[in-house]
């Protein structure tokens, strides 16, 4: 009940101060456990997501340690489905323990794969933390991509990807969780992220060369008629 008073308090500015528009968001399955993986660089991030993305499913997500010892934006944080995660430490055992619990209860979680908001939106190294869990507890990866920073009253799109189901692989299957498992996984992941970001650039390049053509074949014809 509180996460839906706050998001009913919140809702209408933030839509506001964070213009974001929101493409595939039928990728996100309706019911059962997965992972939402997008990129990361700014606290705005998981604000958008909760905000954007609640209509279809209502997200936890691991939020530094810091930011809950305010007790009243703390409880806030809380109420909109986040919890702590000790990001000084290599593993955080309870922020783990928790996540591995929301997936096993078939709830959405989001994880940032880069492990850390990053100054560029450029291709990032990932963290195995989400291949992890997603091995761990069967749960389809979501792939998602800000195509820019989220700044304040700066237009935006959050592009969401088709799932990638990591525990039904065929190169998975009878073989331990280890390092090079999760590396292997982990690289997927970021394929899927580095896909949505390039079909974007892509469309984007291909949009604005039929915007030159139209522009060059309207100034021939101008040269024609003047001549």
């Amino acid at each position: 009940m509180f996460f839906y008073i706050c998001l009913i308090i919140s809702f209408i500015p933030l839509l506001i101060i964070y213009p974001c528009v929101v493409s595939g968001k039928k990728n996100l399955p309706k019911k059962g456990r997965f992972i939402l993986a997008p990129n990361h660089q700014t606290l705005n991030d998981p604000i958008i997501i909760a905000a954007r993305l609640t209509s279809r499913r209502r997200f936890r997500f691991m939020a530094k340690a810091p930011l809950f010892k305010n007790k009243v934006f703390g409880a806030i944080m809380r109420g909109m489905g986040a919890y702590p995660v000790d990001n000084q430490s290599a593993t955080d055992i309870n922020a783990v323990k928790t996540t591995l619990k929301h997936l096993k209860e078939e709830r959405a979680v989001c994880i940032f794969p880069e492990g850390a908001r990053l100054v560029s939106s450029e291709e990032n190294q990932l963290k195995h933390g989400v291949a992890m869990f997603a091995l761990k507890t069967n749960s389809p990866v979501v792939p998602a991509f800000f195509v820019r920073k989220t700044n304040a009253f700066v237009p935006n799109r959050l592009i969401i990807g088709e799932p990638i189901a990591l525990h039904t692989m065929e190169q998975f299957k009878d073989r331990k969780v280890d390092k090079d498992v999760l590396e292997e996984a982990s690289q997927i992941i970021k394929d899927g992220i580095n896909k949505l970001r390039y079909n974007y650039t892509h469309r984007k390049e291909i949009k604005q060369q039929e915007k030159l053509a139209k522009k060059q074949a309207k100034l021939q014809e101008k040269n024609k008629s003047t001549n």
